[in-house]
């Protein structure tokens, strides 16, 4: 009985230093810009989101942003790793929790960005969740989601 206990209390420890090795990803929105005042011509927002991951983050992320208008375009930017075969996946939740957008397990790329056309009408706060498949092993990476709508 006492193995078992010190075999749970050691299996519990060494599982609260992996959880604290990792988790220190974080995502901010870098830049907002919002047209629509200034110019009813063309009424025209984008959020830049970038999320920062260490060499051995490996958790999803989220973040928040209010909008009011209509998603049009989602350009996914993943880094390339020196983990082989690392997949990132986006998905967008609207103020309701319902995904409305999933980008799919995408393979990472140092040169092309993965863009998906939209068309969906938005209003209140919405989740962006960044999820990478694995660490990045020995770079840190800088995902960067942009979302563009009118």
């Amino acid at each position: 009985m006492k193995k078992t206990i010190l075999t749970i209390l050691a299996c519990a420890v060494i599982a609260g230093l992996l959880l604290a090795a990792t988790g220190d990803e974080s995502g901010t929105v870098t830049t907002s810009l919002d047209k629509r005042v200034l110019n009813v011509n063309y009424p025209v927002w984008e959020h830049v989101i970038t999320w920062t991951y260490d060499v051995d983050d490996a958790g999803a992320e989220t973040v928040s942003i209010p909008i009011n208008g209509i998603l049009l375009k989602v350009v996914c930017d993943f880094p390339a790793t020196t983990t082989t075969g690392t997949t990132s996946q986006v998905l967008i939740q609207d103020n309701g929790d319902h995904t409305i957008f999933d980008s799919g397990e995408q393979a990472e790329s140092d040169t092309v960005p993965y863009a998906f056309s939209v068309y969906e009408p938005l209003s209140g706060t919405i989740d962006i969740i960044y999820e990478p498949s694995a660490a990045g092993g020995s770079v840190v990476e800088y995902p960067v989601v942009t979302l563009r709508g009118i």
